[in-house]
């Protein structure tokens, strides 16, 4: 029981960084998009879908006890975190939350093999917009796995 608590209290400061992204979102989707708009848009992209998957990673240190492992792990936490595991624990995230996290996921991976002049502001600033409406989905999904 103590490592749930310590563990809902790591989620809970995470998604508070998470949150605190949304007002930098907000602020550079509103650029016009300029070469460090598109930098900072991406670093803010980034640091979003790594703060969620650090959760993921939490929950499935302390809950599952199984974390992937390999050049496909991201991946495959992401899509872990939706599997109903048996008596251990429910879905961390529906199947669509995932797909939305996919999408950042991918950017994510961009976002760190090439450089900042060769990424594209349209798609940066869309997923930027999207990012209250993901937050809300990963924040409504997590709650219900210490509900009950």
């Amino acid at each position: 029981m103590k490592e749930l608590t310590v563990l809902k209290s790591q989620i809970t400061a995470e998604l508070e960084k998470l949150r605190m992204l949304l007002d930098e979102a907000n602020a550079i989707a509103k650029k016009k998009g300029a070469n460090i708009d598109i930098r900072a848009g991406g670093s803010i992209l980034h640091d979003f879908y790594c703060g969620a998957e650090n959760i993921f990673h939490a929950i499935a240190t302390a809950i599952d006890e199984s974390v992937p492992a390999g050049l496909s792990w991201h991946i495959e936490l992401l899509n872990q975190m939706t599997l109903n595991i048996g008596n251990i624990r429910s879905a961390v995230i529906t199947k669509e939350t995932a797909r939305t996290f996919e999408e950042y996921l991918r950017f994510r991976h961009l976002f760190r093999k090439r450089y900042g002049f060769e990424l594209e502001w349209a798609g940066i600033k869309r997923l930027l917009k999207h990012l209250p409406s993901a937050y809300k989905a990963l924040k409504k999904d997590i709650a219900s796995l210490f509900e009950g």
